[in-house]
């Protein structure tokens, strides 16, 4: 069939014909379809989830190439359907630019290149020549391509011989001006109309205003404040008139923000932003974050932030600020859509903007919302944090005008997993999102790697109705327990509200905490890399150390939090971490960031090469008895102060004291930990001994001390 389709088509370089399986898949082995690249990889996927194609040239063995593709269907066999991919040269598409004839000037045809450090403007052809002073472009419909016309000296000249004498000039003129003087009075009461509209909307609903005539900024201002003082009268203080015009004079960017003591100090937290959405994250607090990390990212030589948002209820309110916010202060935005946090962290590796800004709220409870940022390719962290509240709060922002463009990363993330990684056997695999931001693209995933998926709660609702976020808390898990038994699934996991991290139920029921999952996986990767370091955090089991070494493998213990281990991977070069809260971090075979949907794939592969199930291949893994997580609630603004004086005054004897991240306390016969959160009001603690009585032992030492310090503290251990 190929061979006589491409008679229809002498001029073509090659035609493909590639059949659908009755699902609409392609097979895309390369020996069998003929692809030369991924961009035709990309062209016949498209094709057969009916999505959009674009005609596209490349670079293929010295000589430029352009594909494109078209669905054709069989009218004698329903449902049978495949996918035409042809190619022509460069010399085709010349031919194309030769009319007419004889020609004009220089025809060229051009299309937008996107690299890894700059984009660029590629010529794929041209024909003729011309000035090029007068050259002027169009764009071809429904390709990336324009085609740019350069008229010839002769043509140039002939323009200018047959140019209008110069009354009848000037009488075209008068009348331009007088139509144009016209217009200007009818639209410019329109104009001033919408422009009042947009102050009185401003003020009301304390957003930021856009104004197209500059002139009318100092109204605008006015009136916010006292909208403002209205709105919060007990933190209003009495101004006079020159101090209002004074205050006034230095505003920003037209855009007026809040005292430095409105903006919450307990949002900023050591590796990224949260807090109670419609009391800590108004309108005000995010329009200036989001300003001052595009002045920031504009400093570092960083033009374009990705930027994501999970599905809670305030995500999209947050969202339209940021998108304004780093619009207006120069940035250009590539808006990526409701994703999982991994997908920014993609993003951020994979296109054009290697910073970004994920809107989540991670594991926290619904009405939580925040900002996770990546500048440059790094999570910010403690001083990184410290700075955008810092200028946040100055209100010294960069001034320009972006652009926005919108792109799905989702594909091209689950192509990129699909490639690494390898199922040997299907497997049964129940999925729970808690209907949060993985629901649509976590059974997608697995379900593209061959095994079967049971969805659980894979809708995306931001008031999370089936379960809490938190997959931390194992009193969450029971529904995706009683899953795994109802469907005799080989395992099952489930995921936070924005999906970088990761629980695991095995097929017997039991929950894997991450420090036994981070044994598994460094049985796998260590296996294979011998000498390699491990990253796991000061809440994981000492049996994983002791199993790092063991199998000639380095274990680093370090800080916990997401921002924090991946610095520290990147520092020691490791190729695996872990932090028992359940983030996982791959730096074999993948970029190193946080992915719960990854570490599923990953786990998925080393069980399927296996003659055992989950259980029985961890049954021969070290074990002791340990408490989960343990949350004592403490007010954010005091909890570190209290932990200090812990830290200071407690006693422990026998035991051997680390304070790289609270206060661990190791005893030859188990250990403690109590240190504060970075995510929420609490201190955590955790416990791990070789027997029941040792652990008792442990947790009295550490209430008893906790006690001495905090008489009144509730304490749940």
């Amino acid at each position: 069939v190929e061979a006589a389709l491409l008679a229809y088509f002498p001029n073509a370089v090659s035609l493909r014909l590639i059949p659908l399986s009755e699902l609409g898949t392609a097979d895309l082995d390369p020996g069998v379809a003929g692809l030369r690249n991924h961009i035709e990889v990309d062209l016949v996927r498209k094709v057969s989830n009916n999505e959009p194609a674009q005609a596209e040239a490349y670079q293929f063995e010295g000589r430029w190439l352009s594909s494109l593709a078209q669905l054709a269907t069989r009218p004698d066999v329903p449902g049978r359907s495949a996918v035409v991919l042809i190619t022509v040269d460069e010399e085709y598409l010349g031919g194309l630019l030769t009319r007419p004839d004889p020609m004009p000037g220089r025809f060229t045809l051009r299309q937008r290149i996107y690299g890894d450090v700059v984009d660029r403007d590629a010529e794929i052809v041209s024909r003729g020549s011309g000035v090029e002073e007068y050259a002027r472009s169009a764009s071809v419909p429904n390709t990336p391509w324009q085609v740019v016309f350069s008229p010839s000296p002769d043509l140039v000249a002939g323009v200018a011989r047959t140019s209008m004498p110069s009354y009848d000039v000037a009488l075209m003129i008068l009348i331009f001006a007088a139509g144009a003087l016209l217009f200007v009075m009818v639209s410019s009461r329109k104009l001033l109309k919408a422009e009042a509209q947009r102050i009185v909307d401003a003020a009301e609903h304390r957003t930021p205003v856009l104004l197209k005539i500059p002139e009318l900024l100092p109204v605008a201002r006015d009136l916010r404040r006292v909208t403002l003082r209205k709105a919060r009268p007990e933190a209003a203080s009495p101004k006079g008139d020159a101090q209002i015009a004074a205050e006034a004079g230095t505003a920003m960017a037209g855009v007026e923000g809040p005292a430095a003591t409105d903006l919450p100090p307990h949002i900023f937290r050591a590796y990224d932003i949260r807090g109670i959405a419609d009391r800590d994250l108004d309108d005000e607090t995010v329009y200036r974050i989001g300003s001052a990390i595009a002045t920031i990212a504009g400093e570092m030589g960083e033009q374009t932030l990705a930027l994501g948002y999970d599905g809670r209820t305030s995500s999209a309110r947050i969202r339209g600020l940021l998108e304004k916010a780093l619009l207006l202060a120069g940035r250009d935005v590539l808006d990526i859509g409701l994703v999982p946090t991994p997908l920014l962290y993609f993003a951020t590796q994979r296109s054009e903007a290697t910073s970004g800004i994920m809107i989540t709220g991670s594991h926290n409870p619904p009405e939580y919302n925040g900002l996770k940022i990546v500048l440059k390719g790094q999570t910010l962290a403690e001083g990184g944090i410290e700075r955008v509240r810092n200028l946040a709060q100055s209100g010294q922002f960069s001034k320009g005008s972006g652009r926005m463009v919108q792109r799905s990363m989702v594909s091209g993330y689950i192509d990129e997993v699909v490639s690494d990684i390898a199922i040997a056997v299907p497997l049964k695999i129940v999925v729970d999102a808690g209907n949060g931001a993985t629901s649509h693209i976590a059974p997608s995933l697995l379900e593209e790697l061959g095994c079967e998926v049971v969805p659980l709660y894979c809708e995306v609702d931001g008031s999370f109705p089936n379960r809490k976020p938190d997959t931390g808390d194992e009193s969450a898990l029971g529904g995706l327990v009683a899953a795994i038994a109802e469907h005799q699934a080989d395992f099952g996991v489930a995921y936070d509200g924005d999906g970088d991290r990761i629980a695991v139920v095995s097929g017997s029921g039991r929950i894997l905490r991450t420090d036994t999952l981070m044994m598994l996986f460094a049985r796998d990767v260590v296996t294979r890399h011998p000498g390699a370091d491990v990253v796991y955090d000061v809440k994981c089991s000492r049996n994983l150390a002791q199993l790092i070494t063991g199998l000639g493998g380095r274990p680093v213990l370090w800080k916990t939090g997401h921002a924090l281990m991946k610095q520290k991977m990147a520092e020691t070069g490791a190729l695996l971490g872990g932090e028992f809260s359940g983030h996982i971090f791959f730096g074999e075979r993948w970029y190193g960031f946080d992915d719960g949907m990854y570490a599923t794939g990953r786990l998925a592969e080393i069980i399927s090469s296996q003659d055992l199930s989950l259980d029985d291949y961890i049954a021969d893994l070290p074990d002791s008895v340990s408490t989960p997580e343990i949350l004592v609630p403490v007010p954010d603004d005091e909890k570190f102060e209290l932990m200090e004086r812990f830290k200071a005054q407690a006693q422990f004897s026998g035991g051997k004291s680390n304070d790289l991240d609270g206060l661990r306390v190791d005893f030859h016969d188990g250990w403690g930990l109590l240190r504060a959160s970075n995510t929420g009001p609490n201190l955590t603690a955790r416990f791990e001994a070789n027997d029941e009585p040792s652990l008792e032992k442990i947790k009295l030492q550490f209430r008893d001390q906790l006690a001495a310090v905090a008489p009144d503290l509730q304490i749940p251990f």
